[in-house]
């Protein structure tokens, strides 16, 4: 087996436990945390907002901290850091200092997983890239099929603080692996990309453009990307953070509910993998484009007569297509950009992700006044059609990578 693939897995493990825990753990927190300290739906979805803001402002601080310090010590520090901000969240009833550290464990998602996690797969793989991002982001969607559930059992046995200690803990652990585990390149441990006897016969590649801030801050194309997933991203966060809420809105019972939740994750971790093996074997930015407009038409599927049916279908359509997001995002940048490129290009982009926040507040007041998520829902198709048309903006030509197309 080849190593690097064992760092795909370990950053899979970070980014189930944090990214897993911030975003699809809500589905099993947000009734029992408005019971318990007497909080509404709309309070928490602003506290998410808060969270996910500087969470993703803490991405291009990742991609520079990656640019200086050891990939092997800032996963490991950020283990620790989010562990225990987990922990310490089930143990405040005050709603700042729970979103002060809701926040703590959003941004260090980026640093165990995220964009450390990225960053290595960048190092580690050529011909393989896509499949590797899949198989690292994997991690996120599956944790929503196994730990929100997981959760509920606990809140529901014990209450809402061991249900966050257990997860701390578990988050805690990854630490010392990712100490022993995680090397930044191959060419440390005197191997090759994907395994190779030799590094990856590029041949010609288009002259990369200018990836300093001030060269990307003047690139139109730049902006449509991040612009493009950002708005996708916040789409597919937060109806996924609370798709449990919703069913049980519509009349099925928590458990069954629950599960629909759960299914739409494992549907979305298995397109992780699925939407890599697209972007190998065509383009990322064919896929990114296939991706952008899959995701607005199974939207469409949430306006269905609601029945446990209708439901079942659209929660596995919606994660197959959505889960496919944060594979594509870092593969279109490489290939976009190339893959000398990847951390500045990334940065640069990521500040985009801050518009993942926008949706929770929409999610929360669409609830709050309409008592359901259809207006949201009308939001957000047209969103992700504005995403369609600003991904179209990038051309195979512009691309790095587009010459010397990966053929194995």
């Amino acid at each position: 087996m080849f190593y690097g693939w064992k760092i795909s897995l370990l950053s899979m493990g970070g980014n189930f436990m944090l990214q897993g825990s911030v975003l699809y753990c809500m589905n099993a927190f947000m009734e029992p945390l408005c019971t318990a300290y007497g909080w509404t739906r709309a309070e928490l979805n602003i506290s998410m907002a808060v969270a996910s803001l500087i969470g993703q402002l803490a991405m291009p601080v990742a991609a520079s901290l990656s640019t200086r310090f050891s990939l092997r010590y800032l996963m490991t520090v950020g283990a620790l850091v989010g562990g225990l901000a987990t922990i310490l969240q089930g143990m405040t009833g005050n709603m700042m200092l729970f979103t002060l550290l809701f926040t703590i464990a959003w941004s260090a998602t980026q640093i165990c997983g995220g964009v450390v996690g990225n960053a290595l797969m960048s190092n580690w793989f050529h011909y393989f890239r896509g499949r590797a991002f899949g198989i690292a982001n994997a991690g996120t969607s599956l944790s929503g099929t196994v730990l929100p559930l997981a959760s509920m059992v606990l809140i529901n046995y014990f209450d809402v603080s061991v249900a966050y200690l257990v997860i701390g803990l578990l988050t805690c652990a990854l630490a010392p692996l990712a100490w022993v585990l995680v090397r930044d390149t191959p060419q440390i441990m005197h191997l090759h990309p994907d395994g190779r006897r030799h590094e990856p016969m590029l041949g010609r590649k288009r002259p990369a453009p200018d990836t300093s801030f001030s060269g990307l801050l003047h690139s139109p194309r730049a902006y449509c990307m991040g612009v493009a997933f950002g708005l996708a991203l916040m789409v597919s966060s937060s109806v996924m953070s609370q798709m449990k809420p919703r069913f049980v809105d519509l009349g099925i019972a928590p458990y069954p509910a629950m599960l629909l939740a759960c299914s739409a994750a494992l549907c979305a971790a298995l397109a992780k993998y699925a939407w890599g093996w697209v972007c190998d074997r065509f383009t990322p930015l064919t896929a990114a484009h296939g991706i952008m407009l899959a995701c607005a038409l199974s939207l469409c599927l949430g306006f269905l007569p609601a029945s446990l049916w209708s439901m079942t279908i659209f929660s596995l359509s919606f994660g197959f297509c959505v889960g496919g997001l944060w594979t594509v995002l870092p593969a279109v940048v490489s290939y976009y950009y190339g893959s000398g490129n990847f951390l500045p290009s990334y940065k640069f982009v990521s500040i985009f992700i801050m518009l993942r926040c926008v949706g929770y507040p929409i999610m929360g007041y669409s609830y709050e006044l309409t008592g359901g998520y259809g207006a949201a829902d009308m939001v957000f198709v047209v969103l992700l059609l504005l995403s369609l048309g600003l991904s179209m903006y990038l051309r195979e030509g512009d691309a790095v990578e587009a010459v010397a197309r990966r053929r194995h």
